[in-house]
């Protein structure tokens, strides 16, 4: 059994959610490292952090010379802080902290909420101590307040909106990725219903050559496959009618020349009669045998064109099928016409069967097609040439032939066909093949039935 590798839509788009989410996360893991490396190479290098921070301290000295302030307006100094947001000081009264604030939270020991002059912020001070702004060795920064010069410790943390920016571009891409995956995706989806939709419309305009593709493993490419078989028998059905139309039209042709040809000679028989132009009893008793002999040929005409539509009705003649042993069968279906040809002058060889061999046929068709071939048998083969009939097993299937010689002559009554088209319909709905040809003056028709396996009990 060949295995089926179908995908349906639904695992599908598991499988590319799934994919699109490893690749999104794989996308913000790159991205934000990348960022923080960037970050941390450019902007938070030590000569760069150490300026900013040499920058802040600058400017705050500058803010405390231009408004005089002293260590504990800590007020003036959380205004200063609040406007560089992401700044955080601590003053120092020798080791003694005596402030610490970021602008919003401020921190002043008890002891140090009145000012105090020891020996380390006596006023005056030397100028140039109170302009040095170099850091020292332990990172302290010595600045000149109002009431003398305390040390200072400044932390600057600007880079905190840099690395919330680093994780918002680092989402946005992720998200971006996530949803480029899936609308890919949705529009491969979408191109292909498109695409089946408009060879679809081609279909319905009646172009027989839009064959509908799809190399797709899921539903629509399922449906693709299903509407091109369904293209494909409609083109074969449309066919199919056509020959039948044509061979119908050729035979309605056919018929009507047989039959008017035998009708008019009827007719003009009867007119004689009805007329009375005949010279003596004899020959009137001679034009009603020949006027009942043409009705005899229309009633076999027209018992043919009956059978011939009976079977044609229905595309496919619904067969009661049942096995049976061939060699019995086919001495009873075959003897009887065998000897009835023998009593029609006819010269018959016959060949049995010789090998077992078991058929599931429907009898009462089989022996219908049978009738049609022995009868044009009958009517239209020579009866000075022998007739074989002839009986075989042959590749797992049972083989019926008959053989006759043609007339040099062309038979006055000329064969329609009729009977020979139903025997090809008979036997091809009963699963077999019927073969005619000839040849060398000689006539074949051929009958193959598939041989069965019988069930053993």
């Amino acid at each position: 059994m060949k295995k089926n590798n179908h995908l349906s839509l639904n695992a599908k788009l598991m499988m590319v959610q799934l994919g699109s989410l490893c690749l999104a996360l794989a996308v913000f893991l790159v991205t934000l490292t990348g960022g923080r490396w960037m970050l941390n190479r450019y902007y938070l290098n030590p000569e760069a952090g150490a300026q900013r921070e040499l920058d802040y301290v600058r400017d705050l000295n500058r803010y405390v010379q231009e408004n005089d302030l002293a260590s504990y307006d800590t007020e003036a100094l959380e205004v200063w802080t609040r406007a560089r947001k992401y700044v955080y000081l601590a003053l120092y009264r020798g080791e003694t902290p005596i402030l610490e604030t970021d602008g919003y939270d401020t921190s002043v020991p008890i002891q140090s909420l009145q000012p105090s002059l020891t020996a380390n912020n006596l006023l005056p001070v030397d100028g140039d101590e109170a302009v040095d702004l170099s850091p020292d060795e332990d990172g302290y920064y010595r600045l000149q307040f109002a009431d003398g010069i305390f040390r200072v410790s400044l932390v600057e943390f600007s880079e905190t909106p840099y690395y919330d920016l680093v994780v918002i571009l680092s989402l946005a891409f992720a998200c971006m990725t996530l949803l480029a995956t899936t609308l890919a995706y949705n529009r491969s989806v979408t191109r292909s219903i498109i695409r089946l939709s408009r060879e679809v419309q081609w279909v319905e305009q009646g172009s027989r050559e839009a064959i509908i593709n799809s190399d797709r493993t899921d539903e629509i490419g399922e449906l693709a496959r299903a509407v091109e078989r369904m293209r494909r028998s409609i083109i074969q059905r449309m066919q199919s009618e056509q020959d039948a139309w044509s061979a119908n039209s050729g035979l309605i042709t056919a018929i009507s020349h047989d039959i008017r040809t035998p009708l008019t000679a009827l007719m003009g028989y009867l007119d004689l009669l009805e007329g009375k132009q005949y010279q003596n009893e004899e020959q009137m008793a001679r034009y009603l045998g020949a006027s009942r002999d043409k009705a005899r040929q229309l009633k076999e005409l027209t018992d043919e064109l009956f059978r011939y539509f009976l079977v044609f009705a229905t595309p496919q003649v619904k067969m009661n099928k049942e096995p049976y042993d061939a060699v019995i069968l086919m001495e009873q279906l075959l003897g009887e016409k065998v000897i009835r040809l023998q009593e029609n002058g006819f010269t018959v060889q016959t060949i049995p069967l010789e090998t077992e061999c078991t058929v599931a046929v429907d009898v009462h068709y089989l022996q219908r097609a049978l009738d049609n071939l022995f009868g044009n048998i009958e009517k239209h083969a020579d009866r000075s040439k022998k007739v074989t009939v002839m009986v075989r097993r042959e590749n797992e299937q049972l083989m019926i032939d008959l053989v006759n010689g043609v007339p040099d002559r062309p038979n006055p009554v000329e064969s329609t066909k009729i009977g020979l088209q139903t025997c090809r319909k008979i036997i091809q709905d009963m699963g077999g093949l019927f073969e005619t040809q000839t040849e060398d003056g000689k006539f074949l028709a051929e009958i193959a039935l598939p041989c069965v396996k019988e069930k053993t009990a």
